[in-house]
């Protein structure tokens, strides 16, 4: 089997690097040599794993759900297999495959990009693009979550969206095949990897005030109880915008006024055994969560 590193060297302030060299360290003494390729960006992550995507090999992304978003769409119509190796700052994915037992998943898709978490639209979006603008400046991610929620809570207003041709007005709305986002958040506590249908999540038209118990409930995982919440399954929907809207994808933002979105069942792959025990050489140096 062929075993590909796709690394984020500036993932979680460094830490892919460190993490790599231990890696380079293991896999030697199993007289195995990997291929580690670093990038630059998502770009290049979707680039070099589509390159080098084979149904022989297992592809590794290495960094955040960004760069497993960069991945995710290189291999997703390879018949290769999928691991990920959480050196990233919020890690939402590889959260969800806690408990999850099974070797294939499902794959959203949305404008012709797939994604393999969460894709969002409103305040949270908004949110993650204020954020990786700011990720360059500052030393770390989490300084630039926490920036981005203060800005972005104080020029908030709620977007008038069309979904499936009804007119709503919304403070978040969630597009869920994993449970996890922004940095841990169970948005989605329901969710099924791999049942072919999304969790979608929507939070009516909240003002600054109402927003902050909401906020708070989401925290405590206790959201879909509010009376500003609507909770439903479907495979696929429509999201239309006389304005442009950024749409969080898997922590990247795509802009659009039309966002058509639909999953495809077990579409990937993954080693969800963790077949060579990389994960667990990190975790016994401390190296990942």
């Amino acid at each position: 089997m062929k075993i590909v590193f796709i690394v984020n060297p500036k993932s979680g302030n460094g830490k892919s690097v460190e993490a790599i060299k231990a890696i380079k360290e293991y896999f030697n003494s199993l007289n195995i040599e990997p291929i580690i390729i670093y990038t630059k960006n998502v770009l290049e992550a979707t680039m070099y794993s589509n390159y080098y995507a084979s149904s022989d090999t297992i592809i590794y992304s290495v960094g955040g759900d960004g760069t497993l978003n960069g991945v995710v769409n290189g291999i997703s119509n390879k018949d290769c297999m999928l691991s990920v190796v959480p050196t990233g700052t919020g890690n939402d994915f590889y959260k969800s495959l806690k408990g999850f037992n099974n070797d294939k998943v499902d794959l959203g898709k949305v404008n012709n990009r797939y994604f393999i978490n969460i894709a969002s639209i409103g305040l949270d979006a908004d949110i993650a693009n204020y954020a990786n603008t700011l990720k360059e400046q500052l030393s770390s991610s989490n300084y630039a979550y926490i920036k981005g929620i203060f800005k972005n809570y104080f020029k908030y207003k709620p977007y008038n969206i069309n979904i499936n041709g009804i007119n709503k007005n919304i403070t978040i709305f969630a597009i869920c095949n994993g449970k996890y986002y922004g940095n841990g958040f169970k948005i989605a506590p329901d969710a099924i990897l791999n049942n072919g249908t999304f969790d979608i999540v929507s939070a009516s038209s909240l003002n600054k005030i109402t927003l902050i118990p909401l906020l708070l409930k989401l925290i405590r995982v206790k959201h879909l109880s509010d009376k500003h919440v609507e909770y439903y399954k479907t495979d696929k929907l429509c999201i239309e915008s006389d304005i442009l809207l950024n749409c969080n994808i898997d922590g990247e933002i795509i802009k659009n006024n039309k966002f058509d979105f639909s999953i495809e069942k077990e579409k990937m792959r993954i080693d969800n055994n963790d077949m060579f025990n990389v994960n667990k050489i990190l975790k016994e140096k401390k190296l990942i969560k």
